[in-house]
């Protein structure tokens, strides 16, 4: 975001604005990546799974993961909000200098969103899947993508009925929609897991 505002907002020289913006963006997506490579070695281990009670660790990893995705629709906000200003100065014909790139963000969080309330973003671990993918679990998930798909379908004629009034605000409406929908999902999970631990 830091990158994005320089490149953008660099009052006195824009080419080293857009050096400083670049640099920076370049950065954090490499602090993500490591960040992501180095979590790897902080998930339970066999080891760990036979030393803790099993119910009561697969309750704590489930909840921990409830509150991990609850919190996404809050941080994702305000790049969903960059990713609708983007969209709609894109189909306007006046597009600023970030908008290619920014355009994507909404979806792009909308999608992770959906993927982590599917289960389908941490494929690879046999560990996690196994601590994650019980009865109830996979009943919270159904319910949850349920609850989206319902989001979805009635945002579509939202949008539909925009585009025939405006077709730039339905374009630009498309990251939001996808915001929500994503939204709908991790909370209807959070909440069905909430239920479920107050018994």
């Amino acid at each position: 975001m830091t990158g994005l505002l320089v490149m953008e907002e660099w009052p006195a020289n824009p080419e080293k604005g857009r050096l400083i913006g670049g640099v920076t963006m370049a950065a954090g997506v490499a602090a993500i990546i490591a960040s992501a490579f180095f979590a790897r070695r902080f998930l339970p281990n066999a080891d760990t799974y036979k030393l803790q009670t099993g119910s009561a660790y697969r309750d704590k990893v489930q909840r921990q993961r409830a509150h991990s995705m609850a919190v996404m629709p809050i941080t994702g906000a305000y790049l969903t909000f960059l990713s609708v200003k983007a969209g709609w100065g894109l189909a306007s014909g006046a597009p600023g200098g970030v908008d290619d790139l920014m355009v994507v963000m909404g979806p792009m969080i909308g999608g992770l969103m959906l993927l982590m309330v599917a289960g389908l973003d941490n494929r690879r671990d046999k560990r996690m899947k196994r601590l994650l993918d019980d009865e109830l679990t996979l009943s919270f998930r159904h319910r949850a993508l349920a609850t989206a798909l319902g989001v979805a379908a009635v945002g579509m004629v939202g949008v539909f009925a925009l585009g025939l009034w405006r077709p730039a605000a339905a374009v630009a409406a498309l990251p939001a929609l996808l915001y929500l929908t994503g939204t709908a999902a991790v909370l209807r999970y959070y909440l069905l897991d909430r239920e479920a631990d107050r018994g």
